[in-house]
């Protein structure tokens, strides 16, 4: 196999990778690539937790996207995901009261309420763009709760967030620089409206917070709303997709969940490990590091794969590479690992739990209507298009 593989490029994360994963991490696990400049590739598992549990040797200040031709590390914006120890911890536990488990538990009437009038658009057995139709709006409703900006901008919001991310989609009219130049008047008018009336969304909580003594400055609270945005909407709703996807690919395992729903939350976990909706993160070495038989230099690009380490056979087992929803213990690391993993993770589940609960508990069948559009992007290669067929209601009570 060619151990050059093109791992800079969105063909190589919307094709097969698997394969590929697997042999770098046989014969080459800290894999040097020459194009865009350069840069290693991790993919085993103990390596990527190793090096992100280690942010005074792997800085995340330059940015955390894999360097490529849009990719400007010498004007990475200070926010959360940017910001290396002490002042992470510092930020990350103002954030944190956004997402602590009793405002995430509370939550679940509302995102049950949005779930399920996006499946009363579905009809059995008539085709329908189940990404687009369905799948979309949710998590954007979602995080328009969370900030507090109307319900009625979701479009809008999903349409600068595939911006963001999705640069190298021919389908994307809109350059990364523009959708940020948008976002920012957007995020400014919900600043200027919090300015006259304080509420208790998330806006409020990061215009009070305080990092020693000093409120965060206005660009890291514009970068955090950002942030939001893209990692809320593109994850959840990928999760929830590609999920889909892979249970249609997998119909024993589809069939086992439709026959014990209390299954849910462990296929959920499964689908996190198989499909990786992330990528990757990248960090950056602030001295020379030895890692197995090479060296790492100072101020190389690190690109942790987090696919390749999720399918990881001494970790998973034989059969990492299968699919299976029973998958237990499941230390997966979908959401990343270390100072930088998600603080959203627990909304995530809760979204993708509530969405197979009320799917599975009115349809029986699922099946693909045409081929799968995906998006073109090296970090997040979503669906963008996806045509389905859901099988007739089932009035069965869920367990």
């Amino acid at each position: 196999m060619d151990l050059n593989p093109p791992i800079h490029l969105p063909d190589f994360f919307i094709g097969e990778p698997a394969p590929v994963y697997r042999e770098l991490r046989k014969n080459s696990p800290v894999h040097w690539t020459d194009a865009n400049g350069g840069f290693w590739g991790i993919t085993r598992y103990e390596d990527i937790k190793w090096i992100a549990s280690r942010p005074h040797l792997f800085s995340s200040a330059r940015g955390v996207l894999m360097p490529g031709p849009n990719i400007d590390t010498d004007e990475v914006r200070p926010m959360l995901i940017t910001t290396d120890p002490p002042r992470h911890q510092a930020m990350r536990r103002i954030i944190s009261k956004g997402f602590t488990p009793r405002h995430i538990n509370a939550m679940e009437p509302g995102i049950r309420e949005i779930v399920r009038g996006a499946l009363d658009r579905a009809e059995p057995g008539v085709e329908l763009d189940y990404a687009e139709g369905i799948v979309a709006p949710i998590p954007t409703r979602i995080i328009a709760d969370l900030l507090g900006a109307p319900h009625q901008d979701w479009e809008q919001f999903r349409a600068w967030s595939d911006a963001s991310v999705g640069s190298a989609d021919p389908d994307i009219t809109l350059t990364s620089r523009e959708a940020l130049g948008i976002l920012t008047t957007y995020f400014q008018n919900l600043i200027d409206l919090r300015d006259e009336v304080r509420t208790n969304d998330l806006i409020s909580i990061l215009m009070d917070a305080e990092v020693d003594g000093e409120r965060l400055s206005h660009d890291e609270v514009m970068a955090f709303l950002h942030l939001l945005l893209v990692a809320g909407n593109e994850t959840t709703r990928n999760l929830i997709s590609m999920g889909t996807l892979t249970l249609i690919d997998h119909p024993d395992q589809l069939q086992k969940l439709i026959d014990d729903r209390s299954l849910i939350p462990s296929a959920v976990e499964e689908m996190l490990r198989f499909i990786s909706p992330v990528t990757h993160m990248t960090r950056w070495a602030t001295e020379d590091v030895p890692l197995r038989d090479k060296v790492i230099k100072k101020d190389q690009p690190v690109v942790l794969l987090y696919g390749a380490a999720n399918r990881d056979e001494a970790i998973f087992g034989d059969d990492a590479e299968e699919f299976d929803i029973t998958r237990r213990p499941n230390p997966h690391l979908a959401f990343g690992t270390g100072q930088h993993a998600c603080l959203g993770l627990s909304l995530a589940r809760l979204e993708a739990r509530v969405f197979f609960e009320e799917l599975l508990a009115r349809f029986t069948r699922i099946e693909l209507a045409g081929e799968v559009l995906r998006m073109r992007s090296t970090m997040v290669p979503g669906i963008r298009r996806m045509h389905v067929r859901l099988g007739a209601a089932t009035t069965r009570t869920a367990r």
